[in-house]
């Protein structure tokens, strides 16, 4: 059972969304998933998505033509399977020590 949902609506993001990614990885815990809602990205985004979803069977990845901030976590909502659901922006991290 899935036990945590992270979305992350994406949009224009692709100099900080690794370290966003990598500071969910570093908590610790293996019941969780990773949705990034790539929202019409232009800068290459939505590459470093796939790219990303590729490396780690915990990310998954939907893209959808821009609708802003609200759609993209809705839709988040929508695919997520965890109990509990957290939401992060893509230049949000997590602090692995508390």
């Amino acid at each position: 059972m899935m036990e945590y949902s992270f979305i992350i609506p994406v949009y224009n993001c692709k100099d900080y969304l690794s370290t966003c990614v990598e500071s969910i990885r570093a908590v610790g815990t293996e019941l969780y998933e990773i949705l990034l809602i790539d929202d019409g990205s232009t800068d290459g985004s939505g590459t470093l998505c796939d790219t990303l979803a590729a490396q780690y069977p915990q990310i998954r990845v939907v893209h959808q033509e821009n609708s802003g901030a609200s759609a993209a976590r809705n839709r988040g909502l929508r695919e997520a399977r965890g109990e509990w659901i957290l939401f992060l922006d893509a230049d949000d991290g997590i602090d692995s020590e508390t």
